[in-house]
This record gives structure tokens, C-alpha cells and sequence, in this order.
């Protein structure tokens, strides 16, 4: 056996043992003193080790015990999505021959060794995700025949090294996830061979090198989350290999250089998330090629353009949260390819365009925010890839279509703040797969469908601030996977709670207020085991309040106000620890912490006691009167503020006298065993 391949043996045995246990088990097979043989091992015909491939074997250990000068003609290491850590040892410069270096995917931390840039025929360097820091080592410019360098997802900081720019062999260029700062150095602008630039999420100011327009190999460049500012660089229009390219979420500004239309291979132009100002450029309808379009989150004026409609190809368009104005372009309709198309939040006017309907790719379609009126085209029934409809926020009237209830696959329906008038189609309920159901401020009349309990997906149902009259039908009790909210408010229902909706287990908001309903409070909202805010105020409900509603654990608030509740207030409800009231009497989702508003001279914890404060008063608002809110202190007994001191922990309970006078019993949250009582008048 040649004494070369004994050494090489004995460095990866002796490795082999320094790693964890369980790593060591993985290597069973390296046992003896021919590696060759070894799993993860080729050798060259003198026997000795050219390529160690481990990547992906579940190794947990180190590399300090690698003695790497026992590996002469190792070509390729790759140690890839494993779970080393440690450093990376300097003296890993000592395997000369080295063609691919890819450390990859572990968790390495320290610095990036500058000895790395002695490997002069390293091809391949991959560093990236790890948890390396520091700076670039400007010794990695001396790697002349560097093809591929990628350092991505560290936490390297300092500036990006000038010396790179020497790399002339260099194909891709991975620095992105990271927090590198400073400028781009203009020195990459001379990486003719560079095909993708990523620098993607760091910390880089100042302005985009017009260098980069010589980089005719470039077919990606990713610039976005970063800091820099200034205008894109006409130069960029030089790129014609170009597919890709990515600046959103910096600070550019000016306006989008109308050289971008040369660029005939352009894949995806991202340039959201920016200050960009002006139009549209009319060259960008030569972009045949284009899938992608994204211009969103801007400072974009002027109209839509026509020839957006010439983009054959194009997936996404993304024109959202800009100052655009005028009508949707017709031209759009012939979009075929188009699966989603966002045009909200902006200054568009006119009708939702029937010529929409055409878009049968369409997945989602986001106009709102605008200014857009007329009436829901039938034509947008015909989407039947649709999964979210959000027209929400505009001027719309007429009533909501029935054909709406043909869109099988639709996620997300959104149609509030609107003028739409009419009833609710019953053709809705068979929209299977929706999760949110969206249709409130509105002027919509007629009763809730019953079909709406078909909704098995339903996440949320918001129809308040409408003028919805008759019963709450039980079948809304179905709804299993309701959890966000059931917001009935502010309609004209009547008659009584259902009881059915007890059953709603992941229930998290309820809120029935400002209706006509009546009956009792159903004790099975007792069940409503998710449940942090009821809101059933302003109703004419009768009975008592149920003690099931302390079981409630979760609850946070409660609105009870402005009905015709009797009885006592059940002392289950003090054990609700994080419930809170509104101790005004309007909008009942206002809270009103630590009871704001209320007279500090006369209110626990604001003045009148000694010692050590309590933390929060809390409450309960049970009360129906609209009188002045007048706290004072009531004088007890002895024995009556013994009774308030052993209430430590327990929260506001309330009490309804004869009918005529109401007091509510503040009870609060006590730090000392004799602190005052008090009532609060209403």
C-alpha cells in the first residue's frame, strides 16, 4: 500500500472519531487503510483521494481535526447541508489542486479565511448558508480562474471588494442576504463573462453603477432591499442576454428609462417598492418576452397604457399603490396568458370592463381602492380559474351578481365599502372553497341566505353596516371552520340568537350589536371556547346574563349595553381575567384601558390610597343609560371592605337596582386587602 494512501486513511479516521457519535455511525464503511474503497470516495489510478463527497449525510462536527495537507490531489470537496460548525480552518489553502470548494448549508461561523485566495485553481466556492461574518476578504480577487463564488445568507458585513472585479472568469456572483453597506464598486461592471449578479437583501447605498450596461452575458440582476437611490441607468438597456431583473424596494427615483424596451429577453421586470415618478414608458410594450410586471408601489402617473395589451406572455401585472388615473384599458382583455393582475389603490375611474371576462387564466383580480363605478359585469362569472375577487372600496352599484356563485374555486370575496344594493344570492353558498366573505358597508337589504351555512371553508364572514333584516338563520351554526369573526352588526335582524351558534368552536369575534334582536342570550354561547370579543349591545335582549359566560377563558371584551337585561350580575364573570370594557357609550370597539376619562381623584389607584398601586381596572359594561358618567366613593362597613379585599384579582361586576337606578360596582384589581370601594353612577 503507497504511503500516500496510508496518510490519507489516517487524516479521515482521525477526523472520523472527532465528529458525533451518530455522525461516526454514518461513516461506518471508513475503516481500514484503503479509502478507496470508502463510501463518499474516488481516487485516481495511483490510489490516491481526488473527490470527497459527503453532502446531505447528516455529519454534526468540526474541521479542525481534518488535517488538510494530507490530501494532495484532492480536486473536489463538498461538505454541503450538513451540521458543521466551528471556523473555517486557514490552513485549508494547503489542498493546492483544489477545483471545487462547497461548504455550504452548515452552520460555520468566524470569518472567511484570506488564505482561501492561494486555492489559484479553485473553480467553485460556495460559503453560502451559514452563519459567517466579517468582511469579504479581498484575497478572493486573486482567484483567476473563479467561475462561481457564492456567499449568500451570511451575516457578512463591510463593503463589497473592489479587487472582485479582477475575477474575469467569474459566471455568478452571490452575495445576496447578508449586511454588506457601502456602493456597488463599478469594478464588476468588467466581469464580462458574468451571467448572474445577486446582491440582493443587504445594507448597499448609493447608485446604481452604470459600469453594470457592460456585462452583454448578464441574463439576471438582483439588486432588490437594499438602500439604493438615484435613477435606474439607461445603460441597463444595453443588456440584451437579459431575463431578469429585480431593483424593487431601494430608494430609486426619476422615471423608468425608456431603454428597458430593448431588452428583448426580459423575463420579469421588478421595480416595485420605489419612488419611481412619471408614466408608463410606451417601450415597454415591446417587451415580448416579458411573463412578470411589476411597477407597484410607486409614485406612477398618467393612464394605464394600451399596448400592455401587445405583452402576449405576461403572467403577473402588478400596477397597485400608485397615483394612476383613467379607465382599464380594453387592450388588457387580450391578456390571455394573465393569472393575476392588481390594479388597486389607485385613481382609476370608469366600469370594471366586461372584456375581463376573457382572462380565463385569471387567478386573482385586485382592483380595489379606486374610484371605479357602475355595476359588477356578469362577464367576470366566466373566470372559473378565479380565486380571489377584491373590488372592495370603490364606487360600485348595482346589485352583487348571482353568477359570482359560479366561481368554484374563489378564495376570497371581497365587495364592502361599496353602494351595492339588493339581497345577498343565495348562489353564494355554493362557493365551496371560499374562506373569506367580505360584503359589509354596503346598501344591501333582504335576509342572510341560509346557504351560507354551506360555506364549510369559511373563515370569516363580515355583512355589518348594512340594512339586512329578518332572523340570523341557524345554519350559520355550520360554519366549523369559522374563526376570524362574525360580524353581523349594525343591520335590521330580529328575532333571537340562534342557539346553533354555539357551536362554533374556533370562533374568535362575535359581534351582533346594533340590531333589533330578542330573547334571552342562548346559553350555548357559553361553549364559544375561542371567543376574546361578544358584542350583542344595543339589542332588545331580555333575561338574565348567562353565568356560562364565564367560561369563556379567552374573552377580552364584552358588550352587554343598551338592552333589557335583568338580574344579577353573575359572579362568574370576575374570574375572566383579561376581560375589559368600553366606558363609552358609542362605538363599542373602541377600548378605553384603565378606564380613561374617569375622574382620577375618586378611582383606585389614581390617588386616594397609600402604599403599592394596582395594576389595571378593568370592566365589564353592562349598563343601559346615557347619563353622565359620575364616579364617587361609596363608605362600606368594615366588614363590607373586608369583602372587597378578599376580591384580590377579580374585576368590575355590576348591578342592576329596581330597575330605576344603576350603579356599577367597581371592584378592582386589589394590591392592598383594605383599599376603597367604589360604585360608578350611570
Amino acid at each position: 500500500m503507497a504511503i500516500k494512501e496510508r496518510k490519507e486513511a489516517e487524516a479521515l479516521l482521525k477526523w472520523k472519531t472527532s465528529l458525533h457519535i451518530k455522525s461516526q455511525s454514518l461513516l461506518s464503511s471508513w475503516a481500514g487503510s484503503t479509502p478507496c474503497n470508502w463510501v463518499r470516495i474516488n481516487c485516481d489510478n495511483s490510489g490516491s483521494i481526488t473527490h470527497l463527497n459527503l453532502s446531505t449525510y447528516g455529519l454534526r462536527g468540526t474541521l479542525q481535526n481534518l488535517n488538510f495537507q494530507s490530501f494532495p490531489n484532492l480536486l473536489s470537496l463538498d461538505l454541503s447541508s450538513n451540521s458543521l460548525y466551528g471556523t473555517i480552518p486557514s490552513n485549508i489553502s494547503h489542498i493546492s489542486k483544489l477545483l471545487v470548494l462547497d461548504l455550504s448549508a452548515n452552520q460555520f461561523t468566524g470569518s472567511i479565511p484570506a488564505s482561501l485566495g492561494n486555492l489559484s485553481n479553485l473553480n467553485t466556492l460556495y460559503l453560502h448558508m451559514n452563519q459567517l461574518s466579517g468582511s469579504i476578504p479581498q484575497e478572493l480577487g486573486m482567484l483567476s480562474s473563479l467561475s462561481d463564488l457564492a456567499l449568500s445568507s451570511n451575516n457578512l458585513t463591510s463593503v463589497i471588494p473592489a479587487s472582485l472585479g479582477n475575477l474575469s472568469n467569474l459566471n455568478t456572483l452571490y452575495l445576496y442576504e447578508n449586511h454588506l453597506s457601502g456602493s456597488i464598486p463599478q469594478e464588476l461592471g468588467m466581469l464580462s463573462s458574468l451571467s448572474g449578479l445577486a446582491l440582493s437583501s443587504n445594507n448597499l447605498t448609493g447608485v446604481i453603477p452604470a459600469s453594470l450596461g457592460n456585462l452583454s452575458n448578464l441574463t439576471t440582476l438582483y439588486l432588490y432591499k437594499n438602500q439604493l437611490f438615484d435613477s435606474i441607468p439607461q445603460e441597463l438597456g444595453m443588456l440584451s442576454s437579459l431575463s431578469e431583473l429585480q431593483l424593487s424596494s431601494n430608494n430609486l427615483t426619476g422615471v423608468i428609462p425608456a431603454s428597458l424596451g430593448n431588452l428583448s429577453n426580459l423575463n420579469t421586470l421588478y421595480l416595485f417598492n420605489n419612488q419611481l415618478s412619471g408614466s408608463i414608458p410606451q417601450e415597454l410594450g415591446m417587451l415580448s418576452s416579458l411573463s412578470d410586471l411589476a411597477l407597484s408601489s410607486n409614485n406612477l402617473t398618467g393612464v394605464i397604457p394600451a399596448f400592455l395589451g401587445n405583452l402576449s406572455n405576461l403572467n403577473t401585472l402588478y400596477l397597485f399603490n400608485n397615483q394612476l388615473s383613467g379607465s382599464i384599458p380594453q387592450e388588457l382583455g387580450m391578456l390571455s396568458s394573465l393569472s393575476d393582475l392588481a390594479l388597486s389603490s389607485n385613481n382609476l375611474t370608469g366600469v370594471i370592463p366586461a372584456f375581463l371576462g376573457n382572462l380565463s387564466n385569471l387567478n386573482t383580480l385586485y382592483l380595489f381602492n379606486n374610484q371605479l363605478s357602475g355595476s359588477i359585469p356578469q362577464e367576470l362569472g366566466m373566470l372559473s380559474s378565479l380565486s380571489d375577487l377584491e373590488l372592495l372600496s370603490n364606487n360600485l352599484t348595482g346589485v352583487i351578481p348571482a353568477f359570482l356563485g359560479n366561481l368554484s374555486n374563489l378564495n376570497t370575496l371581497y365587495l364592502y365599502e361599496n353602494h351595492l344594493s339588493g339581497s345577498i344570492p343565495q348562489e353564494l353558498g355554493m362557493l365551496s372553497a371560499l374562506s373569506g366573505l367580505a360584503l359589509y358597508s354596503n346598501n344591501l337589504t333582504g335576509v342572510i341566505p341560509a346557504s351560507l351555512g354551506n360555506l364549510s371553508n369559511l373563515n370569516a364572514l363580515y355583512l355589518y353596516q348594512n340594512h339586512l333584516s329578518g332572523s340570523i338563520p341557524q345554519e350559520l351554526g355550520m360554519l366549523s371552520s369559522l374563526s376570524s369573526g362574525l360580524s353581523l352588526f349594525s343591520n335590521n335582524l330580529t328575532g333571537v340568537i340562534p342557539a346553533s351558534l354555539g357551536n362554533l368552536s374556533n370562533l374568535n369575534t362575535l359581534f351582533l350589536d346594533k340590531n333589533q334582536l330578542s330573547g334571552s342570550i342562548p346559553q350555548e354561547l357559553g361553549m364559544l371556547s375561542s371567543l376574546s370579543d361578544l358584542a350583542l349591545s344595543s339589542n332588545n335582549l331580555t333575561g338574565v346574563i348567562l353565568a356560562s359566560l364565564g367560561n369563556l377563558s379567552n374573552l377580552h371584551t364584552l358588550y352587554l349595553k343598551k338592552n333589557q337585561l335583568s338580574g344579577a350580575i353573575p359572579h362568574e364573570l370576575g374570574m375572566l381575567s383579561f376581560l375589559k370594557m368600553n366606558v363609552e357609550m358609542g362605538n363599542p370597539r373602541k377600548l378605553v384601558p384603565e378606564c380613561q376619562g374617569l375622574s382620577s381623584g375618586n378611582m383606585p389607584g389614581k390617588g386616594n390610597q397609600e402604599g403599592k398601586q394596582p395594576v389595571l381596572l378593568q370592566a365589564q359594561h353592562f349598563m343601559n343609560n346615557s347619563a353622565e358618567n359620575k364616579p364617587s366613593t361609596i363608605p362600606f362597613s368594615s366588614e363590607k371592605q373586608a369583602s372587597c379585599g378578599q376580591l384580590r384579582g377579580s374585576y368590575i361586576l355590576g348591578e342592576r337596582m329596581n330597575g330605576i337606578t344603576e350603579t356599577l360596582l367597581l371592584l378592582a384589581k386589589l394590591a392592598l386587602p383594605n383599599s376603597t370601594c367604589q360604585t360608578w353612577h350611570m
